[in-house]
């Protein structure tokens, strides 16, 4: 469905996306990476907002900039989203759906839809400046979702979030992924191993990996050992500390390395296997 072949990007003399090349069909794809990795710059990319500098962006086969029908099938969540804070909600959302060419006729059946989905229709005729900051991010959801796209790019779509709106969320996105192309751009590894089947792991502006969720665990196999604190100083080789956790008093080491230990080893995390990729222990 897109295609983006050598893709580069610069600002001035920075270089902030290096030959990115990838291929993204109808599913749920997980951009995960550290901050300033990459992700808001090449999901502005996909989105159209930004040139590339080098290579191209295909949306069914067309350059994206010469798609009449990519605007119409996107529904983009920038990472800082703003409103008109004296608008209802209503009014808002019926401003974002002239902005997409939604038929008057369907406006307020579409914006119902979309407010439900994101645990908003109560607040429907409330002004933008009454909402909270979670509610504001939720808001940005919803407009995204609005004429129901072919094509959602969301970007850190759970930064603000609640635990019980977060959960609303990977419900929505598991309602919706039928026969779309979704891509979460997100530095929780918990979010993507939560909703997405396929995961791009981008670090300084390069692809490391494209695959499923599953491939990317793999690389953590035998190399992930949960230890006590008495045994951490017989750790042979070179080892990166994961989390210490304290269970019943006592502490636990959560550990990645490449050689094979004298313990018993641990089932790999979407996590761990992140890990290993952007540490070089795969």
């Amino acid at each position: 469905m897109m295609e983006l072949v050598n893709l580069g990007k610069n600002f001035g003399k920075k270089r902030v996306l290096h030959s990115v090349n990838l291929r993204l069909d109808a599913k749920v794809h997980g951009l995960l990476g550290a901050n300033g990795a990459g992700k808001t710059t090449l999901l502005r990319c996909m989105a159209g907002l930004y040139e590339p500098t080098q290579g191209k962006i295909l949306f069914n086969h067309e350059q994206l900039h010469e798609s009449k029908s990519f605007r119409n099938s996107l529904g983009y969540l920038p990472q800082t989203f703003g409103m008109f804070r004296e608008l209802t909600l209503f009014e808002m959302m019926d401003y974002f759906c002239t902005l997409k060419n939604i038929p008057k006729t369907e406006c307020a059946g579409e914006i119902s839809k979309a407010l439900s989905l994101v645990n908003l229709e109560d607040r429907i005729t409330d002004r933008i400046k009454t909402l909270s900051g979670g509610m504001i991010r939720r808001v940005g959801i919803a407009q995204a979702v609005l004429g129901n796209p072919q094509i959602l790019l969301l970007d850190e779509p759970t930064a603000g979030l609640d635990p019980g709106e977060r959960a609303r969320f990977k419900n929505m996105i598991s309602m919706l992924k039928e026969e779309r192309l979704i891509m979460i751009s997100t530095h929780i590894v918990e979010d993507v191993d939560a909703c997405c089947s396929n995961v791009v792991v981008i670090d300084g502006g390069k692809i490391l990996f494209q695959g499923s969720c599953d491939a990317l665990r793999s690389m953590a196999q035998n190399k992930v050992y949960t230890i006590s604190q008495a045994d951490y100083d017989r750790i042979v080789g070179d080892s990166f500390l994961l989390k210490i956790n304290e269970i019943d008093g006592m502490k636990q080491y959560r550990i990645l390395t490449r050689e094979r230990q004298d313990f018993p080893g641990t089932v790999p995390s979407l996590e761990d296997g992140y890990m290993c990729l952007v540490k070089e222990l795969a």
